[in-house]
């Protein structure tokens, strides 16, 4: 069977723990198809395109890339009714049918860190002390998206869990710490109580079909 590629284009380095995320989705629904997946660094690029310049994004996506579908991060930024639809709307319009036929939109509701806040093990493991003995109060899935600050209360248990203190906590990369969540996390299936999580997935089969999978 031909190896599916994908390529994730989002707004920052830290976007990139969502290739696992979308590696798990594909792996869930397509368990025989070969995937590979890479997130498009553009500051490596001779003349990166401008972040948010949506079309530029894609094509330079598609000139230093190979892929069969593109998927294109864009935090939801709020959890207002209908902000998924919205945020699809602002990045599909930027660019041609050509285009938008291999796109899915990722849009967690607030931001990306919404979807990490679902394994303690994980947020254990990546904080380098999977023996922490303390209380991690994750939030019901089910109220996940209620949440307005996920960045900050997921930085925040990552210093916690980690147990260091001072200098060393200082020292403490907790960026690197957030894509070790992801990699940490075996099955995402929780997400699937999300309504961003829900369009995004529905968004994923559409595409899929279309080019014949």
């Amino acid at each position: 069977m031909k190896e599916l590629r994908f390529t994730l284009i989002g707004d920052g380095s830290s976007d990139k723990a969502l290739v696992n995320i979308i590696k798990w989705l594909l792996g869930d629904l397509y368990p025989h198809l070969p995937i590979y997946g890479q997130y498009a660094d553009f500051r490596k690029l001779p003349n990166p395109p401008v972040n948010g310049d949506v079309l530029a994004q894609v094509e330079s996506a598609r000139r230093y890339y190979t892929f069969d579908i593109l998927f294109y991060h864009r935090d939801a930024e709020s959890n207002k009714k209908n902000i998924v639809q919205a945020r699809k709307a602002e990045v599909l319009s930027q660019i041609t049918s050509e285009h938008s036929s291999k796109t899915v939109c990722v849009v967690p509701v607030v931001m990306m860190e919404t979807w990490l806040l679902i394994s303690e093990s994980a947020i254990k493991k990546a904080a380098g002390n999977r023996n922490y003995k303390g209380v991690i109060n994750l939030p019901s899935p089910t109220t996940l998206e209620n949440i307005k600050d996920p960045k900050d209360i997921l930085h925040d248990y990552l210093k916690e869990v980690s147990g260091l203190k001072k200098r060393n906590l200082k020292n403490f990369n907790v960026h690197q710490a957030v894509h070790l969540v992801a990699e940490n996390i075996n099955d995402f299936s929780l997400l699937r109580h999300l309504e961003s999580f829900k369009v995004f997935e529905a968004d994923l089969k559409g595409v899929m079909k279309g080019i014949g999978y």
